[in-house]
């Protein structure tokens, strides 16, 4: 009876040993099976369901037909090698809402529609009568012809579509005082790290500041010219109001194409 119980338990020691590695390795080995099917079937599809419905097909043979009743939707056909499959910006789209005005056949050499000059185009106008009534008020108030201030308020903030104008209401470009002292200002990546330029917090605000800053001792003497904004446009130019060379030119050639002139004669 002792040696059949001995007998037993040795029998029964291999056994347990056996489960506890099974248990203990089952995983790895069936990772390790997977890989090596993987491995000798070269011509297994993973496919993943995308959130459209559609599936993306990744084979590591190109010649691997599709599961059967499965087909290629038209707009996934494949596309030929070496071709941006990134999507692109419509043509015309990145222009800048002046470049129709300062450039008239501009569209036309880039191939960019008609439609997307006029657009633009429009965008400009758009702003002129937005802003035409503070621009007289401050030419009433201030002695600045209204034809300039829409021209330039245009031309610094890309009639309103610049970041500096969407984000600051700064309209006319206009930068900080000395340190700072009352007032808040920001400084744009694509600007000299120390240019650091008004914050305010409406539009009104950013005219009322342009009209004080060509009432200043730099700009004042411009007022001798009254109405005649072509004297203006260069006297602002060689004042410094901008280090564009073509900056008089480009005012003018705007103040021309949409007719601001006729607002240095009206009133609110």
């Amino acid at each position: 009876m002792e040696i059949k119980t001995l007998h037993h338990q040795k029998r029964m020691i291999p056994e347990a040993a056996l489960t506890a590695l099974l248990r203990r390795y089952w995983r790895p080995g069936m990772l390790l099976a997977l890989a090596l099917y993987i491995l000798f079937n070269k011509d297994i599809s993973i496919e993943l369901g995308l959130s459209n419905g559609e599936y993306a097909t990744l084979n590591a043979d190109a010649t691997s037909p599709l599961p059967e009743g499965m087909a290629v939707p038209a707009a996934d056909a494949p596309t030929p090698k070496g071709k941006n499959t990134a999507p692109t910006t419509p043509v015309g789209n990145t222009m800048a809402n002046l470049t129709p005005i300062l450039s008239p056949d501009y569209a036309k050499r880039k191939g960019i529609a008609p439609e997307v000059a006029e657009a633009k185009i429009e965008i400009c106008k758009n702003y002129v009568r937005r802003f035409a009534p503070l621009a007289i008020r401050q030419m009433q108030e201030h002695g600045i012809p209204a034809s300039i201030t829409l021209a330039q308020g245009l031309l610094e903030s890309n009639a309103g579509e610049s970041k500096l104008s969407m984000e600051s209401n700064n309209h006319f470009g206009i930068k900080c005082r000395s340190k700072c002292r009352g007032c808040t200002c920001r400084n744009y990546a694509d600007d000299d790290i120390f240019d650091m330029f008004r914050v305010f917090d409406s539009a009104w605000e950013s005219y009322q500041e342009h009209a004080n800053l060509l009432n200043g001792s730099r700009y004042a003497h411009l007022k001798k010219h009254g109405n005649d904004y072509r004297s203006w446009a260069h006297g602002l130019k060689k004042a410094g109001y901008a280090t564009d060379p073509r900056y008089a030119e480009k005012l003018i050639q705007i103040i021309s194409f949409l007719k601001l002139y006729r607002y240095d004669k009206e009133e609110v």
